[in-house]
């Protein structure tokens, strides 16, 4: 084993990347810290681009709210369940939407500063040994005392770590596409429906002139030909029939409801890499800063016990979420429940903020929640039959 063992070794420098780079070497000031990427940025990456107000309340705790400069908040959501109904919501604070293009290149110079050194390399595998972590590399080998992956969706880092596949059933899969700005209100607008299982639409305003739209679908039984997304999308969104076929990508989602994997000895999985995308939205940037900060405090804290410190703060930052959106993903694929859903948060102003957030943020349910919903949900399931009956 060599002498030259660097204190972190950080894999990939997207928001997760960039999040464990500057929160580390704020914490640990003289720490030795290597990020590895093999991107040139500014690079495209295939994504819903909104940031919700938690996601730029993380923005804030790295001191980089620079990176949604130029672009303006936008303070509406609305959701629209498979039946059609929907509710409209205004979150305490705007969010925004900032391409991946833009966003990721911010936040890379950011880290780029707060790095001991860059390396544009790809990474091949890991390789765990008693002290060390031996991170394998096109431009050569690394030594690591800990390693972060936050390397995405198909993480190099994660496979060589983790034992076994993730289930194929808790992989999504969605298409990202450009298209003029729709007539109305800027909002970020989130159409779910049923088609083997959840999926949903999206269209997010980047500015007066331009969306962010998209398709995905959360069942794993398959993956649809982008043929098919492209379709679904065009039917479900105003402007969707107007997206520039040039900028249409794929990505994968893994999802949290299949587990989240925090990685292995003296290494941390943060970000996609960790399986932290939200099962009822396929949102993964608010839980790929905040990760790669936990990630980064507890590798900085306590090296040898890094694990179990990020394992502690996740739980205590997310568990609650987590859970709340895995039961809320299991009764969205029921019969009518998210129509008998968005109907009760359309009547109730509570509701639809505890929706919102569990949408886009780290909303949780609780005992008093659960209630809450529990009787808007008779309430709208009963008048659905009424009206039934009556038209019979």
């Amino acid at each position: 084993m060599p002498e030259g063992i660097h204190d972190l070794v950080i894999v990939g420098a997207g928001p997760a990347g960039a999040a464990a780079t500057i929160t580390a070497r704020r914490l640990a000031p003289d720490a030795d810290i290597v990020v590895v990427d093999r991107a040139a940025f500014p690079r495209d990456k295939a994504c819903g681009d909104a940031l919700s107000i938690d996601a730029v309340a993380e923005l804030a705790r790295l001191g980089a709210t620079h990176a949604v400069d130029g672009f303006a908040p936008v303070e509406r959501i609305r959701l629209r369940s498979p039946g059609g109904r929907e509710v409209a919501a205004r979150p305490p604070a705007a969010g925004y939407v900032v391409p991946r293009r833009i966003l990721d290149d911010r936040l890379a110079r950011a880290a780029r500063s707060a790095a001991s050194r860059w390396v544009h390399a790809g990474v091949r595998g890991v390789e765990l040994h008693d002290h060390a972590v031996r991170v394998v590399t096109t431009d050569g080998p690394l030594w690591a005392a800990t390693v972060i992956g936050t390397d995405g969706a198909n993480s190099v880092v994660g496979r060589s770590t983790l034992d076994g596949a993730r289930t194929a059933r808790h992989t999504g899969v969605a298409i990202r596409a450009y298209a003029p700005a729709p007539a109305g209100p800027a909002e970020m607008l989130l159409v779910w429906e049923q088609v083997d299982g959840l999926a949903y639409a999206w269209s997010f305003p980047i500015d007066a002139t331009s969306h962010n739209v998209g398709y995905g679908v959360f069942s794993g039984l398959g993956r649809p030909p982008r043929r098919a997304l492209v379709e679904r999308m065009v039917a479900l969104l105003p402007n969707g029939a107007a997206a520039d076929p040039a900028t249409v990508r794929g990505h994968r989602l893994p999802l949290s409801s299949g587990g989240v994997h925090l990685g292995g000895d003296r290494v941390l999985l943060a970000g996609d890499a960790a399986a932290l995308v939200n099962p009822i939205t396929g949102e993964g940037i608010y839980y790929a800063l905040l990760s790669g900060r936990l990630a980064a405090q507890a590798a900085a804290r306590s090296p040898d016990h890094a694990l179990a410190g990020y394992r502690v703060l996740v739980q205590t930052e997310l568990g609650a979420h987590i859970r709340s959106t895995r039961c809320l993903a299991r009764l969205a694929r029921v019969g009518s429940s998210l129509d008998h859903l968005v109907q009760a948060a359309a009547a109730s102003p509570s509701t639809s903020d505890l929706l919102a957030d569990l949408a886009f943020g780290k909303g949780a349910l609780t005992p008093a929640s659960l209630r809450t919903i529990g009787a808007g949900l008779w309430r709208s399931a009963r008048r659905s039959g009424d009206a039934a009956r009556s038209r019979s």
